[in-house]
């Protein structure tokens, strides 16, 4: 009995050793699932960033609104991050799952030790019983009684077997761990890389369109210097056709006058000559101006529908620019993807108890 005493204790000190190993790495284990529950959530808070930014790229009006490189980033960028969720959360889920094999396990090892503890009082009870002991008696067939679960063949097996099954469970938590860990780096460095991708081509988009507006604030410039120039043409020519024709009612009438000369004085003098045709000159000069003017004012229509063309295409710049550089550019600066490093969390290497686990 002394050595089954000593044999129960030895195991139980064995099962206890190692339930204070596998507390360390359930507890790294609980913390790797709460730190992947962080990255997911942090995920999730990308995604829908990511699908703002694309919202408001697609405000983007007139000719801008193209399936540029930008959009295609952005697309890429959301597929990407999706992806990694998916990723994420399955790695997610075998943790979850890996860590209640090793909850299971550490419970048959609780219970195996409180056995163990349990026995190992009885045992010496029984061994410490004496003639002299306080409350010994007659059991009446107690020796046929067989409440019996195991043999010593068996009882051995079974604390090994729930040693060996827990020393399993926690090495592929080991191995899921640094899997785990693995994942988190890769999709860290994808989400990163796309990440920068499209602010690349933000931020080319944005000074292709800085250019673009200063070319088209520069020809509008020059447009609206034309109109001015040609409105103060168009005003001369008016002026100048005023003019000419004050000169030609001057000149009828003085045709007009002389009409009323009696008899012989109608007479077709030089001067008559004179007035018909400083009249006709008078005529083609005013008809010459006038066609100048309809020409100076058809050029003062196209440019203005030039000025109309221009200003809308300079609203839609500045629309451009006010969604890429201060909205979508806004956004993205408020939240930025930290750049690849090495996401770990430190393992733990399992050690057979001695004696107790065989060849």
């Amino acid at each position: 009995m002394k050595r089954k005493i000593d044999d129960v204790e030895f195991k139980r000190r064995e099962v206890e050793r190692l339930l204070g190993e596998t507390e360390k790495p359930l507890r790294i284990a609980q913390e790797n699932l709460y730190e992947r529950e962080k990255r997911q959530g942090l995920i999730f808070l990308t995604v829908r960033i990511t699908k703002v930014v694309f919202n408001n790229y697609l405000c983007i009006l007139g000719i801008d609104l193209v399936h540029d490189n930008v959009e295609r980033e952005l697309i890429r960028e959301i597929d990407t991050i999706k992806l990694s969720q998916q990723k994420l959360r399955q790695m997610l889920e075998r943790l979850n799952t890996q860590n209640a094999i090793n909850r299971a396990s550490l419970h048959e090892l609780e219970r195996d030790a409180q056995d163990k503890f349990r026995a190992r009082v009885l045992d010496s009870a029984a061994h410490n019983v004496k003639t002299t002991s306080r409350g010994i008696n007659f059991y009446q067939g107690i020796e046929t009684v067989d409440n019996t679960f195991s043999v010593p063949e068996t009882w051995t097996r079974y604390t090994e077997e729930n040693i060996r099954r827990a020393l399993s469970e926690m090495s592929q938590s080991d191995e899921l761990m640094n899997a785990g860990n693995q994942l988190m780096s890769a999709t860290n460095s994808d989400m990163w890389s796309q990440w920068n991708h499209v602010n690349v081509s933000l931020e080319n988009r944005v000074q292709e369109e800085h250019v673009a507006k200063n070319k088209i604030q520069s020809h509008l410039e020059k447009i609206l210097q034309e109109i001015f120039d040609v409105e103060q043409n168009i005003e001369f020519l008016k002026k100048t056709i005023a003019d000419k024709e004050a000169f030609l009612q001057v000149a009828h009438t003085r045709l007009e006058t002389r009409t009323r000369r009696p008899n012989v004085e109608a007479c077709r003098d030089p001067a008559m000559h004179r007035l018909i045709q400083e009249v006709h000159d008078l005529q083609a000069a005013i008809a010459d101006l006038h066609g100048k003017l309809r020409q100076e004012e058809n050029a003062v229509q196209h440019l203005l529908r030039a000025k109309s063309t221009l200003e809308q295409d300079l609203a839609i710049k500045n629309n451009s620019l006010f969604i890429d550089a201060d909205k979508v550019m806004g956004i993205r600066r408020t939240f930025t993807i930290a750049g690849p490093e090495k996401h770990s969390i430190t393992s733990v290497s399992f050690s057979h108890p001695r004696g107790l686990i065989t060849a």
